[in-house]
């Protein structure tokens, strides 16, 4: 494991800009049986005779990525393996060329199972299982390796469990919460959130691949969309919805030190949400008299967005006028390799100051995530 002083000389003595990469996505080699060793035989038995698998969680042609996968088919390795399931080719075509420091590393195949696709006994299971191997056949490649530990979603208790069993690992610097159809402001949540806080962790929300699909998973307002591109734009509603749920349910009054990131929802909307939140708050804050703050200063104190996707507009300066609005403290860059749509360093954000690509490049996580 490189040492600390082995990663300050790795990276280049004048290196532009100092990054660290909040959404980079592991897959499992092999599928589920590589996380075997890694639970009881009973429950591996289990699973072989279900024929589990990591397949595509898309069932149905209707929400299939209309090239055939999410992830870029030029990240393949030399022996044809999906992109992000290598952990050398990571380093080797991502990390080191583009002089990354850290990468935080959310496994959505976790995520799927905490979340939608297995029972909760099993969820519980495969969240351990699928920790105690990034534990130990990644994270002990690379220092420059974090990673956003899996928790069962669909039990909280187990939750907190498993965050108390593993949560002091040094490379973990994060808590990634699956998300389902109970806001994150209910109570529901807060066994997730006392061990979050008692561990310095903060809470990352990322999309699955099972929003809008599955019974249980977070569902688009209005109506079912009709086809992948549908569905991908209506993601940041959940996004939208749990901020305002977090906020004006008064979580961060009873969890002071918490800190929770939203991951590849997007972050224009946040500005009109918070202003409407801002105001409603106001004309009617008797209603929740436990939110002692504006929701402006809890968005700012707790709350932040990877910048991935990047909703660009024609004008990049239109794009810069509204960062400037909202204010770039709560921007964490994240490019979302090896997906499809993903920001890389040298192509984000070229048009903001040097001071503020300095803060949404690298500071922002360094503050965000337990990196120390």
């Amino acid at each position: 494991m490189d040492t600390q002083a082995e990663l300050t000389e790795k990276r280049p003595a004048k290196a532009a800009l100092r990054i660290i990469d909040c959404d980079v996505h592991p897959t499992v080699r092999g599928g589920v049986a590589s996380i075997y060793p890694y639970m009881p035989e009973a429950w591996s038995r289990r699973f072989a005779r279900k024929n589990t698998t990591m397949a595509s969680i898309a069932l149905t042609t209707k929400y299939q990525h209309p090239n055939g996968s999410a992830i870029r088919e030029d990240t393949r390795n030399a022996q044809g393996e999906v992109g992000g399931s290598d952990p050398h080719q990571i380093i080797a075509e991502h990390i080191g060329p583009n002089n990354i420091e850290a990468v935080l590393l959310n496994c959505l195949q976790s995520g799927a199972f905490c979340s939608a696709l297995a029972t909760v006994d099993e969820s519980i299971v495969l969240a351990s299982s699928f920790n105690d191997y990034f534990l130990n056949e990644w994270l002990s490649i690379d220092r420059r390796f974090r990673y956003a530990m899996a928790v069962p979603s669909l039990d909280p208790a187990a939750a907190a469990d498993e965050i108390r069993r593993v949560g002091r690992h040094p490379q973990i610097a994060a808590i990634s919460v699956a998300p389902i159809n109970v806001l994150m402001g209910n109570r529901y949540w807060w066994p997730i959130y006392a061990a979050a806080q008692e561990h310095d962790l903060p809470i990352v929300v990322h999309p699955t691949g099972t929003d809008s699909i599955y019974q249980g998973t977070p569902m688009s307002a209005g109506g079912i969309p009709d086809s992948y591109i549908e569905r991908y734009v209506t993601l940041c509603q959940g996004a939208e919805s749990n901020v305002n749920s977090l906020v004006i349910s008064g979580t961060f009054e009873k969890f002071p030190k918490l800190k929770v990131l939203f991951a590849e929802f997007g972050f224009t909307w946040m500005l009109p949400l918070v202003w409407r939140m801002d105001r409603t708050w106001r004309q009617l804050r008797h209603e929740t008299p436990w939110v002692k703050r504006s929701p402006v200063d809890y968005v700012h104190d707790h709350i932040r967005f990877t910048t991935q996707p990047l909703d660009e507009p024609h004008d990049p300066e239109d794009l810069d006028r509204l960062i400037q609005l909202m204010g770039t403290d709560h921007l964490c860059f994240s490019t979302d390799y090896p997906h499809w749509d993903n920001d890389m360093p040298d192509l984000s954000l070229r048009t903001l100051s040097p001071a503020d690509r300095k803060k949404v490049f690298f500071e922002n996580a360094l503050q965000t995530l337990r990196l120390n």
